[in-house]
Formats: structure tokens, sequence, C-alpha cells
């Protein structure tokens, strides 16, 4: 019990005792006086724009550019398709989008307006440039970036000027994309703050507007700011073998870690580096801290201890509701809230049963021995026969008490074994004949967790590690085939023995030479894979040629773009990652998810199983 209690008081200590109350004043682009005609291509602005570019092209016609030139221009644009194409490959979660305006109230934009599904990142810069103090001169810049720059808008979407007002900059408010020419890093919302910081720092006011503006974005996006996530900085570099340099950050950064720039310069850089720190003492970003590192120390502990506490909580909040008691009552409901959603994908496969398909080659006749008990089955037409009693589907040992079944027709020693030992004829469960197609059809039902020690998807010598990975991988698989998916969509099995068609099992003899998958099965008992707390399948394979297939890539060997870009969003965890230990081999497999290889790599590398799995299959959870 005082374990929890010195946990409990951990909490209190990261709890803020005081919470922002102040409300967000941002004015509107209608409030400052934005000249919407600048954004729509019937304005004369933009229509003299379109004849003066006009005119340059027919002038261009004559113009001969050098070879170098030429080059630079061809350069310019394969390196922005490579850079488009890694993203939509192997990023396309980040770069996905909602919807895509062109035109507006009936007139047409002379830029449409996109919007991203999600906001990733916050992005922080700098005028660099000294303003009066003054709505004439928003007006002045916004006709800056629309029309001199050919922008058809302000660049950023938010603007705190030099006496801390927030201004509305960038027209169609939610997820609405930044100018730019590439794909990357479109998924972000900028802040601009007026004024040059390379001599002073920026003021209080100001520091206190952009903490404000950032805390309103992150909980208005669902920005979780204890995250890291994918950044790309467009590489310049002869050196780069890549055109983008992909870093994990956490999602508030300024211009000079997007890009090659000095924005924001030293003393604005030094003074808002602190603000991130500062924004996790929030209650928002508190609780999901907490969540993350106090959630697997209270698994430790009975729920009769946390009810207690939680009930001595809720006294104190019946005399006096404190901000700190609000939190902790928070906190613990929400970690049986968790418990809860765990347990309800473990009760979904606890005592599961799996039908598997047994490939059994004679097509006329079967020899069961149950029990003490010998059934001598034979096909007539499209029934089963026994003893001149005819069935159209037969179980054993259904009425019989349960026991290992031999097919005693089936001989299936392993050609390695010379002192005839084993033979893999061995089942536990049910089994199940009936006729399709004038073919006996042989299906063996039995609970999962018996099935996994039967497959040899591993040897038994194998790394701990690995092995629990694969187990953990085998599960969720024949799971998901069981209640989210069917295989054999027209049969009455789920899964089948040949491993080029499922998994490869080997039934009851395998437990008895295979020790350490029998432990290591009962060890990860009804562990599984998630995303977003539903079932996923995990494929696995041999080895890559150095690194595995984005959902998208594997698609695209077979289907359009269109199509496999539609289907990739059913799999956001599914990303191509690097496969080193493959880089001397050959493929092997299909190439998509986990590599057998690589699993080898990281389990002698002291990498945990979990961990393992969450570097193949981004963003999902063992539970």
């Amino acid at each position: 019990m005082m374990k929890i209690f010195y946990i409990l008081f951990f909490i209190f200590l990261l709890i803020p005792s005081a919470f922002w109350s102040e409300d967000l004043k941002i004015i509107s682009r209608e409030e400052w006086g934005a000249n919407e005609n600048y954004r729509f291509a019937d304005s004369k602005e933009w229509q003299d724009i379109f004849k003066k570019r006009a005119e340059v092209a027919i002038n261009n016609k004559n113009i001969k550019y050098s070879d170098e030139e030429i080059a630079k221009q061809k350069a310019r644009a394969k390196k922005v398709q490579e850079m488009n194409n890694i993203l939509v490959n192997d990023y396309w979660e980040y770069i996905a989008v909602e919807s895509v305006k062109k035109y507006e109230n009936g007139r047409k934009l002379a830029w449409p307006i996109t919007k991203t599904k999600k906001v990733w990142w916050i992005v922080i810069h700098h005028t660099a440039v000294d303003y009066e103090d003054s709505w004439e001169w928003i007006k002045k810049i916004y006709k800056y970036h629309a029309l001199t720059r050919k922008w058809w808008d302000i660049w950023y979407n938010y603007l705190i000027w030099n006496n801390w007002e927030i201004y509305e900059w960038r027209a169609g408010w939610d997820y609405v994309v930044w100018a730019q020419d590439k794909r990357n890093n479109m998924w972000t919302v900028w802040i601009a703050i007026i004024w040059n910081y390379s001599e002073k720092a920026i003021n209080k006011k100001q520091y206190d507007s952009l903490k404000k503006l950032s805390l309103y974005l992150l909980k208005k996006y669902n920005i979780d700011l204890t995250e890291k996530t994918y950044f790309h900085e467009e590489c310049f570099w002869d050196s780069c073998k890549k055109p983008l340099l992909t870093k994990k950050m956490y999602p508030i950064i300024w211009h000079r870690d997007a890009w090659h720039t000095s924005c924001p310069w030293d003393k604005l850089y030094a003074q808002i580096n602190n603000m991130r720190r500062e924004l996790l003492k929030e209650p928002i970003f508190v609780k999901k801290l907490l969540y993350k590192r106090i959630f697997p120390k209270l698994v430790k502990f009975k729920d009769e201890q946390l009810i207690d506490i939680l009930a001595k909580v809720e006294s104190r909040l019946d005399i006096n509701k404190t901000d700190k008691d609000l939190t902790l009552k928070d906190l613990l409901i929400s970690y049986f809230d968790f418990k809860k959603k765990k347990s309800d994908i473990n009760n979904k496969i606890e005592n599961k049963k799996i039908r598997v398909k047994l490939s059994y080659p004679n097509n006329d006749f079967i020899s069961i021995r149950a029990w003490k008990l010998v059934f001598d089955i034979k096909r007539v037409w499209n029934q089963i026969e026994i003893k001149w009693t005819k069935f159209d589907k037969l179980t054993i040992p259904k009425n019989y008490p349960s026991t290992i079944l031999t097919i005693t027709s089936w001989d299936r020693k392993p050609t390695w074994d010379t002192s005839w030992k084993y033979n893999d004829n061995l089942f536990k469960g049910d089994l199940t004949i009936y006729v399709k197609n004038d073919r006996l059809v042989l299906v063996n039902t039995l609970d999962v967790e018996d099935y996994l020690k039967w497959l040899w998807e591993v040897s038994d010598f194998e790394n701990k590690e690995k092995i629990k990975t694969i187990i953990v991988a085998a599960r969720s698989y024949a799971n998901y085939y069981i209640d989210y998916a069917k295989k054999f969509p027209d049969d009455d099995y789920d899964a089948s023995d040949d491993p080029n068609v499922f998994q490869k099992y080997l039934w009851y003899w395998l437990e008895k030479r295979s020790p350490n998958i029998n432990r290591i099965v009962d060890e990860t008992k009804w562990q599984v894979i998630t995303y977003k707390w539903k079932m996923i399948k995990p494929w696995y394979f041999s080895s890559s040629n150095w690194k595995t297939l984005s959902f998208y890539e594997y698609c695209i060997l077979k289907y359009s773009n269109m199509v496999c870009s539609l289907k990739a969003r059913n799999y956001p965890y599914l990303q191509s990652v690097v496969d080193k230990w493959s880089d001397w081999m050959v493929k092997r497999g299909h190439g998509v998810w986990i590599s057998w290889a690589w699993v080898t790599y990281f389990a002698e590398k002291w990498w945990t199983y979990d961990m393992i799995i969450k570097y193949f299959l981004k963003w999902v959870e063992v539970m």
C-alpha cells in the first residue's frame, strides 16, 4: 500500500495548481479588413498578373536557356518528384488530403484551398522585418504575399503582432494548407511573430500570446506534445543520399528546424525553446505523461487497493473540489477504462477456438483412433460412411472423452527422424470430416493457445525474444481471421496447415519436442497486436533485400495508384522500414511487415519483443 501512496504523492507533485482561464481572442480577417478579392482569379489584380504572365511566356519562347540552366531546372523537378514519392509511399498518412476547394461562392480561386485530414506540428517563424504597430501594415503584408509574391494569400496561418494581438492570416481556418510547391510538411500550422529578433527577445505579452495560441492549437488539433513524430527537412547538399532528411521531433518546432535557415534568430530561438517545457505543465499534457508513466506502475496493484484510494479522493472532493483531486480522480477512472479496453480485447480471444483444414492426401478413406475407439471412414459420393451408416458431416470425438486423436491412415514421419520416434499425425481437439467437390475435407478444431504450440513458424532453439515476437504475431494473425475477416469465406474453417496459404501447423507431436515454444506461448497468453484498440493482421516473411515494403509499395505491384492510395488508408501502421540485416540477402517472401532476419538481429541486441513489433508496425500496441 505504501508504494501506491508514493506513486500518488508523485502525481500530486506533478499536477499544476493553476489553470489558464483567460479567453483567447483571435482577430478575424473580416475584422482587420482583408481584401478577399486578392484570392480570386477574376479579380482585376489577378487578371493583370495573368496578362503579364502571358506576355512573359511569349517573350520567353525566344529565350535560349543554357544547358546548365536546363539541367538545374530538370534536377529541381526530379528532386521534388523524389520527395513526393517518398512521402506518398512511406508517410502517406501524414499527407492525406481531406478536401480541395477550387471555387468559393461561385468564383474561381486563384489558388485552391487545400485542407489536410490532420495537423501534426506547429511551426513558429518571425517576419525578420520591423513593422509599425498598425492594421494598415497587416494589409500591406497581405498584399505583398498575395500579389507581389503571388502566393494568393498570406503565407502563415496566424500572426502575433508586437502589441501581443493575435490575427487570423490565411483564409480557410481549420486544417488549411499554407503556400508551398512540395508536399513535405504540408500538415503544419504556422505562427509568425512580427518584428526582427536577431538582437532582442520578444516581450512578455507576445510570449504569453504565443504560448496561449500554441496551447489552443495543440488542443484544437489533438496534437500530443509528449510524443515525437516524423518531420521532413529538404536536403540541399550534394552529399544527401535522399532529398529529405527525416527525423522525429516534438510537435512544436521552429522554422530553422524545418528548413535551412537561421529563422527565428538566436534571441527568439533561445527564448521560445523553453516554451514546450512550460506547456508540458498544462493539465492536458500532465495527464498524458502520467498515463504513460504511471499506468504501467498501477498495473502491479490490485484493483481493490486503487478503488480504496479513489473512494478517499471522492470523500475529499465532497468537502472541497481541488484541481489536484479532480485530476487524480480522472487519472484513476481513466486507468480503469484503459484496463477495460485492454481486457475487452483479451476477452475476445480468451479460450478462442480455431478450425484448421488439414492437408490429408487420401480422398476416399481415413482411419482415426480416439481413446479406445477406431473410426474407419470412407467417402461414398458426396457423403461419408462408417459401418454402412452415412453422414453429411461427422465430428470426432463429439460425444467421447477428450483425448489425443491419431490419424492412423496418415504416415507423417519427419524425414530427419531416423529413429521413427515421431509421427506428426496426432491431434488435440475435434476432427470434423465431410465431403466437398468429391474430396474428403478434414478440419481440426482446437484452442488457439494449443494451436500456437504446434506451429512450426520458428525453431525451439531460437532467441527467446524472437520466439515471443513470432508467437504474438502468429496469434494476432490467427485471431484476425477468426473474428475480423475470413480467409476461406466459402468453407467451414478459419485456417489451413499449408504454410503457402496460412501457417505451418504440425500438430501435437511438435509440443513434445518444443519446450521453449510451449513455455513462451503460456508467457504471452492471449497477447495480440492492436491499432486503436482493433486487432490487426501482422504479416511476416523471411527476409528482404534491405527494406520492408509499405502497404502502398506492396499494393502498387498489383493495382493502380488510385486504388492503392485508398486502400493504404486502412493500414497506417504499415510503413516501410530499414531491414539492414537482410542487406546481403535476396528477398524471400512477400516483403511486407515483419522480417524474420531483422527480428533475429534485434533479438540478439537485447531488444524485447514488443519493441521489435513496434519497430516494424508503427503506432501499434501489444496487449
